[in-house]
């Protein structure tokens, strides 16, 4: 089902331009509403603004087609204007008041040691449980490119396989209305060290091959390329935006507000670590009942 109500919410802190051209290109593609809201912040001091940096500029890709569109006088666009000490407060608001079936911010970039003792305004809207965030950059979105979805294998309870399916779906969704081909990728830890004193003197199948195996059992349950599989041995926050990185993606889609699973399987600041480090547009998905 596409997209029915999109949030785009911009403030002073970058340039809206981002935001505006591709909540217009997705609200477009799949008719939706479309809803800007500018937040004024009620102080001008605020630690994520001290420490957000922008990004380099980025040289245009003139190998491939993009997609382009722009605010006009054809196409509606509600927008409205409100104070507030931070973008996440306001959006929480707005959803309070309108029901949105996904939002759309910009995607700052703070220093390394950001994520270990603060968290940005809009990192916190991975807590809004059901709305799916989309985090968007300067760059285009263009035509035949990749998206790239992260899966988590190892947690096999009911629930968790039920979210691997919305992933999945939300996925092709996003690659559809972009016209892009899905590539899946899994990250995995080898066993630890210890643990090889139990196994048997000689193991069948490698790590890597049992999980690749299992990726693709996903892959052609849901009619996809087997060869735009991705399996990368090491911590989740360093694979997936090396792989994203290599295949010079559109979007990277994963998940988020699980108990279990990737973004929290590691201790610490991961899943904002993956965040700040991806540089690409991320597409976050939120289970549709919590658990």
């Amino acid at each position: 089902m596409p997209f029915q109500h999109i949030l785009a919410a911009v403030d002073e802190s970058v340039p809206p331009n981002a935001v505006l051209k591709k909540s217009v290109v997705l609200a477009r593609k799949c008719h939706a509403s479309l809803t800007v809201l500018k937040v004024k912040r009620t102080h001008n001091f605020n630690l994520n603004l001290l420490f957000h940096r922008d990004k380099s500029k980025i040289m245009p890709d003139d190998r491939r087609k993009p997609i382009l569109a722009y605010p006009d006088k054809q196409y509606p666009i509600r927008i409205k204007e409100c104070l507030s000490h931070s973008i996440h407060n306001a959006i929480v608001n707005e959803c309070s008041q309108l029901d949105y079936d996904l939002i759309i911010v910009s995607h700052k970039f703070y220093p390394p040691f950001f994520s270990e003792f603060l968290i940005a305004d809009e990192w916190q809207l991975l807590r809004l449980p059901n709305i799916p965030v989309m985090f968007v950059d300067l760059e285009d979105w263009h035509e035949n490119g990749h998206v790239l979805t992260a899966l988590e294998l190892d947690n096999e309870n009911t629930s968790h396989l039920e979210f691997n399916e919305t992933l999945i779906e939300e996925s092709k969704r996003i690659a559809t209305l972009l016209s892009n081909d899905l590539h899946l990728i899994n990250s995995y830890l080898p066993d630890p060290f210890y643990m090889s004193f139990n196994q048997q003197p000689q193991e069948p199948v490698s790590e890597r091959e049992k999980y690749k195996a299992k990726l693709t059992t996903v892959a052609r349950q849901h009619n996809l390329n087997t060869r735009n599989l991705h399996i990368e041995e090491g911590l989740p926050e360093d694979t997936i935006s090396n792989e994203a990185r290599r295949l010079n993606v559109n979007m990277l889609v994963m998940g988020s507000a699980e108990r279990k699973g990737m973004l929290s399987a590691f201790k610490g600041n991961a899943a904002r670590n993956i965040i700040n480090k991806l540089r690409t547009d991320l597409f976050i998905v939120k289970p549709r009942h919590p658990h």
